[in-house]
């Protein structure tokens, strides 16, 4: 595939997921009772909910940081904290037709932490592999739990990859410490979903178990890997509206309020957090670059 029907699709992406965001306001705003329960949720906020909301949204950050970190540390300069801030502007920039945050955060880390691009590219790969897998395992897990009678085993098997945080102890030189740590990372990620959904349908009086929230969790995670959508916009929306039924869980413009909350929470925790970080990642890739590139070329990354 050229670099131009990359973008075009890309651009398309951006066009559907922005048609499919409006379609499923729409579908609220002709629902009463769904638009009675968001009015209730403004009116009358529920302050514990909210904090546990924002408090899961940003253990998504940091899940998803501890993953891009563990994966690329060893190769070049860059610490954890730093690693967060990349990750909070990507997700706000990612939002956009070109994916820019992804871009951006290769170069910096190419050009402030001595990390190879080449590098950099594979633990995209690797991280997206790592996605899958979870989430397949995840929700074999779940599958387990809710309709087999070996509930203690998929719980069991749910709680599996929290103990890859042992990679910790193991001797740093070893290759599959860096995969393990990352398997970690992300489980933080997908459990963070799970509270974060767990926290929004709460808001909407419905209370769900242990396991619908984690199923949640994977629909979300398996729309956010589409590509081309940024963060999953639009799809994630009817993914989660769709599933309540199959679920018997919620109804789908429940689902829909709930996914609409939860972009919500992009807009007050990680939209600000992304922005104001960016202009020192800037400045600081300008200031790095001086001294490696020609003017002509300063003159470029700077514009």
């Amino acid at each position: 595939m050229t670099s131009q029907s990359k973008k075009v699709l890309r651009a398309v992406g951006f066009v559907v997921g922005v048609a499919l965001l409006g379609a499923a306001i729409a579908a609220i705003v002709r629902s009463a009772p769904t638009l009675d329960q968001l009015r209730a949720v403004i009116a009358r906020p529920d302050g514990w909910l909210i904090a546990w909301a924002v408090a899961a949204t940003i253990g998504n950050l940091v899940g998803a940081s501890g993953m891009f970190y563990a994966l690329v540390r060893s190769f070049g300069r860059i610490g954890f904290f730093e690693m967060g801030k990349l990750i909070a502007a990507s997700s706000v920039l990612n939002y956009l037709p070109m994916r820019p945050g992804l871009v951006g955060r290769v170069v910096h880390q190419e050009v402030v932490n001595a990390i190879p691009m080449r590098r950099s590219v594979l633990s995209i790969v690797e991280a997206a592999v790592i996605c899958a897998v979870t989430v397949l395992w995840l929700a074999i897990a779940v599958a387990m739990i809710r309709f087999t009678s070996a509930r203690a085993v998929g719980a069991i098997i749910a709680a599996l990859p929290i103990f890859c945080g042992l990679a910790y102890l193991m001797p740093d030189h070893l290759l599959w410490r860096r995969f393990l740590e990352a398997i970690f990372w992300r489980w933080i990620d997908l459990l963070s979903w799970a509270a974060r959904y767990a926290a929004v349908f709460a808001m909407l009086g419905v209370d769900l178990s242990p396991e619908s929230a984690a199923s949640a969790a994977c629909i979300a995670a398996a729309a956010n890997m589409i590509p081309f959508l940024g963060n999953g916009l639009g799809v994630r929306e009817w993914a989660i509206g769709l599933a309540g039924p199959a679920l018997a869980t919620w109804t789908t413009d429940t689902g829909l309020a709930a996914e609409l909350i939860n972009r919500c929470l992009d807009l007050v925790v990680v939209v600000p957090l992304g922005f104001s970080v960016m202009p020192g990642i800037a400045k600081r890739i300008r200031n790095t670059s001086r001294g490696k590139t020609s003017p002509d070329m300063e003159s470029k990354i700077g514009s």
